[in-house]
């Protein structure tokens, strides 16, 4: 199994990047993170799984532990193989994964690749694995509750709005996220700010 490789960055995709290491090219399917982290010519450092298949032999790349230890949480429910985990991971990044998990709000995973009924399963079957591994998944789940108001009332506001349920359910994780921790959320404050998230995105 290979765990981690070090090597020049030979070219950088939309999906992967090729690095060089010992002379040879290889391509690693990259996380969100890791992709940000890569530049063509420089040295990269990555951990990686090494998944053997009937369609062949596949790299996929992570910039630390953590990230390896969601996808191979991922990859453990049915049919979410190693490029669906890893669509995902290269559009949300892990906390937000996790607590779309963590609070069953499958909406936020629904990115291109990934439909709402595979965004269910994750969260149906992963809930109560990765509150085990993950310990910052508390602090979240108190200030969520702390910090409770409709969100189906702002998200069926933004879908009014024509943004996928997907699109909204990520602004609301999103503004929670860079707010202040002490914020007491109204569902119009928290439609604003959700609001104008997707329209600076």
């Amino acid at each position: 199994m290979i765990s981690s490789l070090r090597g020049n960055v030979l070219s950088i995709g939309v999906e992967s990047i090729i690095l060089e290491v010992s002379g040879f090219g290889l391509e690693i399917f990259a996380s969100k993170s890791l992709l940000s982290q890569a530049s063509p010519s420089e040295e990269l450092f990555c951990f990686t799984y090494m998944q053997v298949s009937s369609a062949g032999v596949s790299l996929f790349g992570f910039s630390d532990e953590r990230e390896r230890l969601l996808f191979l949480e991922l990859v453990q429910v049915k049919t979410v193989g190693g490029k669906l985990a890893i669509t995902l991971m290269r559009h949300l990044d892990v906390d937000q994964i996790l607590q779309a998990i963590s609070s069953g709000i499958s909406a936020i995973l629904t990115v291109p690749g990934l439909g709402a009924k595979r965004a269910e399963r994750i969260c149906f079957e992963l809930k109560n694995k990765i509150s085990k591994k993950f310990s910052d998944l508390q602090a979240f789940g108190e200030q969520g509750q702390k910090n409770h108001v409709s969100d189906s009332f702002v998200m069926e506001a933004l879908s009014g709005l024509g943004f996928t349920q997907g699109e909204a359910a990520r602004a609301i994780l999103r503004s929670r996220a860079e707010s202040d921790p002490e914020t007491a959320w109204t569902e119009e404050e928290l439609l604003k700010t959700s609001l104008s998230m997707l329209r600076r995105k």
